[in-house]
């Protein structure tokens, strides 16, 4: 009986101390976005993350294509076919026509990506400073061609800077063209400026300084053609 009562009170002791033990884990889940931002691995894959649209639903679907040259003369349904009729001979076109609504919602969708890394460019802690530039003059770039995307499509868009929050913008104000080409060519010459005629880290997929000066031409070369002048 003493044996029996012996063991019991063993086991009862293991028991209790198993349950005094703690164990400090990291858990991957809690850390916040604006942590993994502060980081330069968290931030620079955000930033690659800017250029998904380019190799994507953008380019790789029909949409962008319907939108930019369907309305043209070159361009014939088949068979007579109304189911592309908006697109095609603009017959009940709105900003709800899939193709259009799509390409919308894309390029807005990434500019809000491409707001947060640069307005977060200077809040990583660690990498390599000429790093952080060149991504930085990267997503410049990027967003300035995501906006001649848009204001060369749809016109006088909302122009928005700042990465969006909780609080959605539920009434949007639509800024002039002039506007939206004046932060087109800022964010150019910003890029021109810092990019490198050599891709960053050799990746022949990210834009250059050639990119920025190329995209430049266009949207001095549209803006003229929408009447406008650098400087009034």
């Amino acid at each position: 009986m003493k044996k029996y009562t012996l063991r019991a009170f063993s086991l009862l002791l293991i028991v209790l101390s198993m349950y005094s033990c703690s164990l400090d884990e990291y858990n991957p889940t809690e850390v916040t976005g604006d942590e993994t931002l502060a980081t330069f691995d968290g931030w620079k894959g955000m930033q690659t993350y800017c250029y998904s649209p380019l190799y994507d639903q953008m380019f790789s679907a029909s949409d962008y294509l319907a939108v930019a040259e369907a309305g043209t003369d070159i361009w014939l349904t088949s068979k007579n076919a109304t189911n592309t009729q908006q697109l095609f001979y603009y017959e009940g076109l709105t900003t709800s026509t899939n193709a259009t609504n799509k390409l919308f919602k894309q390029a807005y969708s990434i500019i809000n990506t491409c707001n947060a890394i640069i307005n977060r460019a200077g809040n990583v802690a660690d990498g390599n400073a000429d790093d952080v530039t060149v991504l930085t003059a990267e997503t410049h770039c990027l967003r300035a061609f995501y906006y001649l995307v848009l204001v060369t499509n749809y016109g006088n868009v909302t122009l928005s800077l700042d990465e969006s929050t909780t609080n959605a913008v539920l009434n949007p104000k639509r800024n002039s063209v002039e506007e939206i080409y004046a932060q087109i060519v800022s964010d150019l010459t910003y890029a021109a400026e810092h990019l490198k005629t050599t891709p960053y880290e050799n990746n022949s997929a990210r834009v250059t300084k050639k990119t920025a000066l190329g995209l430049l031409a266009r949207a001095y070369a549209q803006g003229a053609g929408e009447g406008l002048k650098e400087n009034g």
